[in-house]
């Protein structure tokens, strides 16, 4: 990444948040950001600012051509990793249910699975924070 970048890696997918597919041209981006601004204004709706400013950061990052290509490189190099990572847990999960045998209940590997694709997932956030420190 290139430094004084303006994008910031986050738990968050800014393409969910604004509701809008990853290959939407500018005037959807900004359609979203309106109708959704007006929705969660505290001044009309009472909800949170949280929600407003999430909406805004959205925006802010998908709005600008170079942040958002930035935006759109990291979701991609996030996204195989992710999936690579995830293939390698589901394999040692599988050779472990093969080694305990038939005495494993389908729930156990329900959570068992569910625990490793948690643990994916904080390890997934910080790959992409130490890239981006370390860039």
């Amino acid at each position: 990444m290139t430094r004084g970048s303006t994008v910031r890696v986050s738990r968050t997918d800014y393409y969910q948040v604004l509701g809008v597919p990853r290959d939407a041209p500018h005037g959807m981006i900004r359609d979203a950001f309106v109708r959704l601004s007006r929705r969660h204004h505290p001044d009309h709706s009472g909800d949170l600012p949280r929600r407003l400013q999430e909406v805004q950061q959205a925006y802010r990052c998908l709005s600008n051509g170079v942040t958002r290509a930035e935006y759109d490189r990291l979701l991609e190099v996030g996204d195989s990793e992710h999936q690579r990572r995830q293939v390698a847990v589901l394999r040692r999960l599988h050779r472990h249910d093969r080694r305990r045998g038939a005495s494993a209940s389908r729930v156990s590997l329900r959570r068992q699975r569910r625990i490793a694709l948690a643990v994916l997932a904080g390890l997934f956030v910080a790959t992409l924070l130490m890239q981006q420190l370390s860039a």
